[in-house]
């Protein structure tokens, strides 16, 4: 089964995440598709501009993939998670082309930060915004990095220590999202909204997102080496491990031990 699914839609290139589960966690393979996908609509000259969805009735993303974080056992592995998801981040906002995220049911965690990376952000009615890394032991150094770079120092703290779901209304007030619409017509208003931003000149565009854009990207590799001594520290004191244990249904210091 493909993890990503794509149409084109009249010069619109519809990457849907297609994960088997409906909450489309990220994990490095999952993340490697996305990237081979987005880059390969970049490169297409039939391609005027890319929308990326959950699917119908399926979250955007519902963050990482915990069978993958149980696995981070020493700090090189935690380094390796670190890179790729900042190389994740790093590719939407290096993408010439204009790019629009439909935002459905849950965009969690790194689900939440990839979403920022977009260049327009369409939110169904229904749809939630959750950063709650630390209420289950895990690091946030690199979504305070974004949203403080995105928005301002206040809103970040508010979302990150506050760990609770943000609404389409308050996602449009905070700048994080620029439109919201019933969940029916969630894709029609992004590829919609992709015919538009199609019509810009190509090069008047990437240019100006270059520039535009260049900030986050260097929060973005600025924060990667603290992100990484962050993440060493909450994943050895294992904070976390009880979350997991309750969403995964299994015994984690059994799995984690077996890495070791």
């Amino acid at each position: 089964m493909a993890l990503i699914t794509i149409e084109d839609v009249e010069g619109i290139r519809v990457l849907t995440l297609a994960h088997e589960k409906p909450t489309n966690p990220f994990g490095k393979e999952m993340a490697e598709a996305f990237v081979t996908a987005l880059r390969a609509a970049d490169r297409d000259d039939s391609v005027g501009a890319i929308v990326v969805s959950g699917g119908p009735d399926r979250s955007f993303s519902a963050g990482g993939d915990f069978n993958e974080v149980l696995l981070l056992a020493t700090d090189e592995s935690v380094d390796e998670l670190i890179d790729w998801i900042t190389d994740l981040y790093l590719t939407v906002l290096n993408t010439g082309k204009p790019t629009i995220a439909a935002i459905d049911r849950y965009a969690i965690g790194l689900g939440f930060q990839l979403a920022m990376m977009f260049d327009w952000k369409i939110m169904s009615t229904r749809a939630n915004l959750i950063m709650p890394e630390l209420e289950h032991g895990i690091g946030a150094s690199m979504g305070a990095a974004i949203l403080s770079t995105i928005s301002s120092y206040d809103i970040a703290r508010h979302a990150i220590m506050s760990c609770r779901p943000i609404g389409a209304d308050t996602a449009l007030r905070w700048g994080m999202a620029d439109e919201s619409c019933e969940p029916e017509f969630l894709l029609d208003r992004a590829v919609q909204r992709a015919w538009r931003m199609a019509r810009f000149p190509e090069v008047a565009f990437s240019a100006t997102k270059h520039v535009l854009t260049g900030r986050l990207r260097a929060t973005l590799e600025q924060t990667r080496e603290d992100s990484k001594a962050v993440h060493r520290k909450a994943f050895a004191a294992k904070a976390m491990h009880k979350h997991f244990h309750n969403i995964l249904g299994r015994d984690v210091e059994t799995a984690a031990s077996a890495t070791s």
